[in-house]
Formats: structure tokens, C-alpha cells, sequence
């Protein structure tokens, strides 16, 4: 990379530049036009008054032709800028008038200064006001180089002012999955990232960045379910590690098929609708990803309607609960909505709100299934998987609480098909290969082990719930800051251990005080590990009963 720095350069010779097309944003790594109009009008103010102003980037090329060589510069760092310049002197807006302007506030000593070219549009300048504009000169380092790599490089190293966002710097690395989520989600400007409609028309986003870190996100859950049976952190860290690893991304592979045939599903089932909040499109998509090959066609039009009874049940229970009424939709609130308020992109809040979602809308749609024998269709048997938390029943019932591996699992009837059991996820609880009962000694002490606790459990309350403390041996964790937090209950305290080691509590709210000395509920902070147990779960959702 060869760099000269060039002090000889003007704004007109930007202005000029920027009006015979020889100055170039570069798509593949410019975000688009990001300064707002009093942005702009501070920059030129700024120029005006003689304040130094940062140098620009420009990556020169040339172009060889028949006749001559054709000569462009690139814009790496200095958009912003030369837009509002360009922009300016076409009329596009009037500069401040310190003197006049009550919505923004100069200081006095700004004020007491001449600043003849306030409130003034370009035109309306006098001559050698234009002039000196003009002939103000800017400093600029050229960059030669044929390695696109290195000007990404300096184009990230150089950013200030308005920052990237995460996905804007994911947007100039190299590799196809890069690729693929910008064509996927769209970004303007390029013809070649359109945009899929589902993303373009149904997508309930604030801006294009935060629309293909979704798409990103989505694509992370959608990969890692197929391929693991799990599910995975979508925060920003993991994001670019998942980044990483698909530099080598096959956009023709059979994932990249049906990602795109899922979008095309979602989009002509939504089309016309409301649009949909990012935590709806990740449950919808892999919901009908598991629905595509083993139901009939037929629920694409009543996905729609469903949905939005869905979410009709989830406002109406968190408004319950927000003025402390009973309510009969307690797990709307408990089991998906309360979820998408805390720690919402961890893998395990995102299991926990997907079997409810699955569960709650197989119910409300009823799709019928292609093959309608005693066997549970992979989205049924997946909804059971996650939310029965990975753990066979079988080896509950024998007070020995083991994880499941998907390949290990396998779907029981509680009540026996040949019995009249229907294959249904309300009949359905998560075995062990080895576990699954057969004899019919065994499935009949299974059947009244599991309505016995059934009958015996405790009633969930709406609104008070359990009190503190939970069951002494109770281990907890709370994440704060990226730091992880430990501790036990012991003689009806919360002893914490590491940095705090002795320092006993009597709510999980004073512990939570302690550790990042602000104010808040610690209910909503803590997870719970119960004794016998080997899932961690939320301590508010213990507290409620769920």
C-alpha cells in the first residue's frame, strides 16, 4: 500500500470531484448517508470559521481504456463529510445563525462573533464568502494499492465520529456468508443486495443494519437447530464468531435453499399483515421450518390470524399481571413474554420462549399431519425436547434427573396409544432411548407416577407466587457485565461466593445491590439450580410457580 499525503487539495476541488462522478462510495464497505441535517450545517459553520477539519481517505484507481486512463478515487473515510459540502453548495440547506437559531445553543463567545455567513444558503453568499469556501483547503492522503483487503482494514481503523454498528463492520468482512445476509437482508444502493421480501416488507426493524443482524441471527438458530439440536447465543460476540466460521459459506447449499424457500413460505403466509417484531420472525421461522415437510399444505392461511391471537394472549397477561390480576394466559407472560425483556438472545431464554411458542401455536393451528399414525412428527418431538428442558422423565420418576441428547431421545405415549393415548404433545414427555418404557408393568407404573404429581403439584399462582428463600442447597447465578456470579442458599440465606465469598443476603434483590450498586429487583436477575436438578432456571419463574 502506497499512501501520499496531498496538502494541496480544496473543497472546490471535492466539490468539482464529487460532481464529474470521479469521487466513488464503495458499496462494499460504506454504510450509506448516516448525517443529519445539523451535522452538515455544523461542518460547514465549522470551515467557515477556520476549525480543523480531519483529512480524508481516498483510495485512487485507475482504469485503463482504449484511449486514456481513466482515473476515480474511492471515498474510505470522508463521506459524511463530502456529502454535506457538495450538498451545501447546491442549495440543499442554510448554515446557522448564531444569532437567530433558539433550537440550538451557542455558547456566548460564539455569538459575539461576526458570523456574516449565517442563516445563508450557498447562493445567498456573497462572492468572497463563496470564494473563500471554495479555496479552503483540505488535506488528503491518496492511497494506492491493488489489495481490497487493506483498504476494509483502514476503512474500520479509521471510523469515528458516527460509529459502526456491529453488523456495519460484519458487513465489510470478507468471506460468503458476508455475502449471503447482505443480499438476504438487503442494503441501499446495491442492486445486487435486494433484499428478500420477507425481510424488506414483513420485518418489523428500525434500520437496514439491525435488519441483517437479524437475518444473521435467524440464520445462527435456524443452522445450529438443524445441524445440533440446540440452541445458541445470538449476542453480538457470537454472532461474529459464527462470521468466522462460515467464511468458506456454500450460498447454493441445501441450508441456503431452504433458509431462502422458508423466507418465501413466511412472506406469502404474513404478506399484507401488520409487520412482525424480530422475536415473532425467529420463533415463525424455525416454527414453519419444522412444519414444511410433515403437514399438509393448508396452515399458510391461518398462520397469520394465529399468530396475532398469540400475541393478543401475551399482551393481555402481561397487563394482568402488571396490575396484579388473576389471570387465566399466566404462561403467556411467564414462558415467552417476560423473556423477551431479559437476557432475551441467551440460548437458553431462547429454548424456553420457542417450545411455549411451538406448543401454543401447533394447539391454536392444527395442521394435519401427512402421516397421521401413533407417531409424533419432528416439530412435536422437538417442541417436547425443549420443553421438557432435555431431561428424561423415566429416570425423574426414579429421582435421578439425566439429560437427553437428541439422538438419545426418544417421545412416550403417557397414556398408551393402543389405550386410546392420543399423539398429542399434552400425551407426550421426553425419554431415554434405553429409558422408554415397554412392558406393561412398566408403562402402567409411568402412567400413575405421572398423573400422582400431576394431582399432587401445587397450584401456580398469577400474581404473589413463592416467597424467599428457595429449598436450602439451592445453587444460583446471576451474569452481570460479563462477569458471573455464584452462590447457595443455606439456612434460608443467599451465600455468595468468589470476590464476595462470606456475604450472606436476605433477598436476591439486596445481593443484586450489592454486586452492581444500583437499585433493582433481583428476582429478575438470579437463575435457580434446585437441588436434584440439572437445569437452571429463571428465579422469577420459580417464584411464579412456572
Amino acid at each position: 500500500m502506497e499512501i501520499r499525503v496531498e496538502s494541496d487539495w480544496t473543497v472546490g476541488q471535492l466539490i468539482e470531484f464529487e460532481r464529474e462522478q470521479i469521487l466513488r462510495v464503495n458499496h462494499e464497505y460504506q454504510r450509506g448517508l448516516r448525517w443529519t441535517e445539523m451535522q452538515k450545517r455544523m461542518f460547514i459553520d465549522s470551515i467557515f470559521r477556520g476549525y480543523s477539519i480531519p483529512a480524508f481517505y481516498l483510495h485512487k484507481k485507475q482504469t485503463p481504456t482504449t484511449l486514456f486512463q481513466n482515473t476515480h478515487f474511492d471515498i474510505v473515510d470522508g463521506q459524511q463529510r463530502i456529502n454535506a459540502i457538495y450538498s451545501y453548495c447546491e442549495g440543499a440547506f442554510s448554515l446557522l445563525n448564531p444569532s437567530e437559531d433558539s433550537g440550538f445553543r451557542f455558547p456566548s463567545f460564539v455569538k459575539d462573533i461576526p458570523c456574516p455567513w449565517g442563516g445563508k444558503r450557498f447562493g445567498e453568499l456573497s462572492e468572497d464568502l463563496q470564494n473563500q469556501l471554495k479555496n479552503h483547503k483540505v488535506v488528503v492522503f491518496e492511497i494506492t494499492t491493488n489489495n481490497e483487503n487493506s483498504i476494509i482494514d483502514l476503512f474500520i481503523r479509521l471510523q469515528g465520529g458516527t460509529p459502526l454498528t456491529p453488523q456495519d463492520k460484519r458487513d465489510s468482512w470478507p468471506g460468503n456468508f458476508t455475502e449471503f445476509v447482505l443480499r438476504v437482508g438487503g442494503k441501499s444502493g446495491v442492486d445486487k443486495w435486494f433484499g428478500l421480501p420477507l425481510f424488506k416488507e414483513i420485518a418489523k426493524v428500525s434500520n437496514e443494519s439491525r435488519k441483517r443482524q437479524l437475518v444473521a441471527q435467524i440464520f445462527m438458530l435456524f443452522w445450529t437447530v438443524r445441524n445440533e439440536m440446540k440452541f445458541c447465543d445470538i449476542k453480538s460476540a457470537n454472532i461474529d464468531a459464527f462470521y468466522h466460521s462460515m467464511v468458506d459459506f456454500d450460498e447454493t447449499s441445501r441450508e441456503a435453499r431452504r433458509f431462502e424457500r422458508i423466507c418465501g413460505s413466511l412472506h406469502e403466509a404474513m404478506h399484507g399483515r401488520p409487520r412482525i417484531v424480530g422475536h415473532y420472525l425467529i420463533h415463525l421461522f424455525l416454527f414453519v421450518d419444522s412444519l414444511l415437510d410433515q403437514y399438509a399444505h393448508g396452515w399458510e392461511h391461518h398462520l397469520a390470524n394465529k399468530l396475532f391471537e398469540f400475541d393478543k394472549y401475551r399482551r393481555e397477561a402481561a397487563d394482568d399481571m402488571r396490575n396484579r390480576r388473576a389471570t387465566a394466559n399466566e404462561r403467556y407472560y411467564s414462558e415467552y413474554g417476560q423473556l423477551t425483556q431479559t437476557r432475551s438472545d441467551d440460548a437458553n431464554t431462547i429454548r424456553r420462549r420457542h417450545a411455549f411458542f411451538s406448543e401454543q401455536m401447533l394447539k391454536m393451528l392444527s395442521p394435519k399431519k401427512l402421516d397421521s399414525v401413533r407417531h409424533f412428527s419432528d416439530l412435536e418431538r422437538q417442541t417436547v425436547f425443549f420443553r421438557d428442558m432435555e431431561i428424561c422423565h423415566w429416570c425423574r420418576m426414579k429421582g435421578n434427573s439425566r439429560r437427553v441428547l437428541w439422538e438419545e431421545c426418544e417421545i412416550h405415549h403417557v397414556t398408551p396409544y393402543i389405550h386410546g393415548g392420543l399423539t398429542e404433545i399434552e400425551n407426550a414427555v421426553l425419554v431415554h432411548r434405553d429409558c422408554h418404557p415397554k412392558s406393561k408393568a412398566d408403562v402402567e407404573e409411568f402412567h400413575q407416577w405421572w398423573f400422582s404429581l400431576r394431582e399432587n403439584e401445587v397450584v401456580k399462582p398469577t400474581v404473589s407466587g413463592r416467597k424467599f428463600p428457595p429449598p436450602d442447597g439451592t445453587e444460583a447465578m446471576f451474569r452481570y457485565r460479563d462477569q458471573q456470579h455464584m452462590g447457595e442458599i443455606r439456612d434460608g440465606k443467599l451465600l455468595l461466593s468468589g470476590r464476595h465469598e462470606g456475604s450472606a443476603y436476605k433477598s436476591f434483590s439486596a445481593a443484586s445491590v450489592e454486586i452492581t450498586g444500583t437499585a433493582r429487583n433481583g428476582w429478575k436477575d438470579w437463575e435457580l439450580k434446585l437441588p436434584g436438578e440439572e437445569i437452571w432456571v429463571p428465579a422469577d419463574g420459580w417464584r411464579r410457580g412456572s
